[in-house]
């Protein structure tokens, strides 16, 4: 970690902020940001008042069978990992901050990069939420993580088995994990060539196909929400799923968040180039190392990095009771 005095308060200088997306939700989840300070209630109140849920109750109590529903997922991990940001910015001054999120996490980046307030970040993420989890109610998709594996190895798999048209590469996650989304007959029979490769793939626990054509109808509904809202230029750089890169023009912002709905997840990119650019310090804003762990695990660069997540800071902030 990359912390020092200035002549006000502490400074965390030069970080990648990482920002999760759907995937182990918990009962309890976000308890140590919970209502603790004024900019934390703001973010727990906010996300209730734009989304219709109780979000506190949601994650303290759940149950898991709500909690881990699309349309509750999402807005969860996206207040917690955005009052983890704001908790951070309560007791230490971020300096040249550069942001990025995976998949849902995108739309907590782009908060926390100044493009969304924070009433517009959740009707966004509410919008992009019921959107997905009524493609995944109205199809019967699928998803398996690969390991192993690269992106160029996985497609030309795909094609030697004629199941390029039907399913996809949904998250180009790093050099050694691939996931693979699509209508869940062909995910599954695509599984069974994996293993006979020698690959090993898991079902995620997940109600729909995420980044494949499944989601394609949702994309029109997306951008009209989309467009009816506040979006602004970044003030930090922000790097999309969808491009790989950093994107600062609001109706190119707009547009990858739209397709990105049905495409795939270039997380392997984005973080090549981070770390190509120069960049060594990542700073995760969830409990768990999940996005740092790949990052450190999976690429060359990582023995060479810093990272870190939200707990790691947070003993450095002044002592707080939750009250939620």
């Amino acid at each position: 970690m990359q912390e020092h005095e200035s002549s006000f308060e502490r400074v965390i200088a030069d970080h990648v902020f990482l920002f999760p997306g759907q995937g182990n939700p918990a009962i309890g989840m976000g308890a140590e940001v919970c209502d603790v300070s004024p900019a934390t209630i703001a973010v727990w109140d906010c996300a209730s008042d734009y989304s219709g849920v109780d979000v506190r109750k949601l994650c303290r109590k759940g149950p898991m069978t709500r909690l881990t529903r699309t349309r509750f997922q999402q807005l969860a991990v996206t207040t917690v990992s955005v009052a983890m940001f704001e908790r951070l910015r309560e007791f230490m001054a971020i300096e040249r901050p550069v942001f990025a999120g995976h998949s849902a996490g995108e739309y907590a980046a782009l908060y926390a990069a100044g493009a969304f307030d924070m009433p517009t970040l959740f009707k966004a993420i509410t919008a992009r939420a019921n959107l997905m989890e009524e493609m995944a109610e109205a199809s019967d998709g699928a998803m398996y993580v690969v390991k192993g594996i690269d992106r160029s190895t996985l497609e030309r798999l795909l094609d030697e088995s004629g199941m390029s048209g039907s399913v996809q590469i949904a998250n180009d996650n790093s050099p050694r994990q691939q996931v693979l989304s699509g209508a869940a007959s062909d995910v599954k029979a695509m599984n069974v060539e994996l293993q006979r490769a020698g690959y090993e793939a898991i079902k995620l626990p997940v109600n729909g196909a995420w980044h494949s054509h499944l989601m394609a109808p949702a994309v029109p509904h997306l951008r009209e929400a989309l467009r009816a809202l506040a979006v602004r230029k970044p003030r930090h750089p922000v790097y999309m799923n969808l491009s790989a890169g950093a994107e600062e023009d609001v109706d190119v912002i707009v547009e990858n968040l739209c397709g990105h709905l049905t495409q795939t997840v270039r997380w392997r990119e984005t973080m090549d180039t981070l770390c190509a650019r120069g960049h060594t310090r990542f700073t995760e804003m969830g409990a768990k190392r999940m996005l740092t762990h790949m990052l450190t695990s999976h690429y060359p660069a990582g023995s060479q990095l810093e990272v870190s997540c939200f707990d790691d800071w947070c003993a450095q902030c002044a002592p707080a009771e939750p009250v939620c």
